[in-house]
């Protein structure tokens, strides 16, 4: 491919990623929070009744995977009105604990179950969306991974990602690396989101549209050193 063509890709690619990311952002994350949050909201307040502290409480509803950082980081934020940098810290580290544990004992643990008929339909479900989100993740490997998991919507999350890398035979530790750095990306998206707002939901787009550029250009350049 000639430097021309190679420009155009990347201007496509740039483009095409700031309209997802805009209409991410600016109208499914919001509607898709309140929802979330409201849910989170819920459990947080059943568990500090029983004496959970509130960061730990934090902690716990990153860790699963219906809530994930677009529960837990609002519930810290909003609801506990912890500082936001203890929040954020607690969360991904909270989000990112399970992913090893999949990536090793998802093959194993899914053979065993499907042999006696368990969980069949729920396995199915995922390579489902391995093959969905297949172009993105084969083009881009680990990196289309940790893309994938950094734009905090339903089904995108870590558990997700780990999920998918499974899937798709991708290596164990270059996979957690990846995912591991999609959700420290989307926590920073939604920790802007709740303690900014709008303002937020703005500058979390910037950042992402930023990093995509810098990462286009380095393709560009490591294309025009090969050719």
């Amino acid at each position: 491919m000639n430097p021309t063509n190679r420009s155009t890709e990347a201007v496509a690619i740039l483009f095409v990623s700031a309209a997802l990311c805009a209409a991410l952002l600016a109208s499914a994350l919001p509607l898709e929070a309140s929802e979330t949050v409201g849910r989170a909201a819920g459990l947080a307040g059943t568990l500090r009744r029983r004496g959970v502290p509130p960061i730990l409480v934090t902690g716990l509803i990153s860790l699963l995977p219906i809530f994930e950082l677009r529960g837990a980081i609002p519930v810290g934020i909003a609801l506990f009105k912890l500082d936001i940098f203890s929040v954020y810290a607690v969360a991904v580290l909270f989000n990112i604990l399970p992913v090893l544990p999949v990536l090793f004992f998802l093959n194993p643990v899914r053979r065993f179950l499907e042999r006696r008929g368990v969980f069949a339909g729920f396995f199915a479900f995922f390579e489902r969306k391995a093959k969905k989100n297949r172009t993105l993740i084969e083009r881009y490997k680990e990196l289309g991974l940790a893309l994938f998991v950094a734009i905090p919507l339903p089904m995108t999350g870590a558990w997700t990602g780990a999920l998918l890398a499974v899937a798709m035979g991708l290596k164990v530790w270059k996979s957690f690396f990846f995912i591991a750095l999609g959700v420290a990306g989307a926590g920073v998206i939604v920790a802007l989101f709740t303690a900014l707002g709008r303002a937020g939901i703005y500058l979390a787009g910037g950042l992402l549209l930023g990093s995509l550029a810098v990462y286009v250009l380095a393709v560009l350049r490591e294309k025009n050193r090969a050719g």
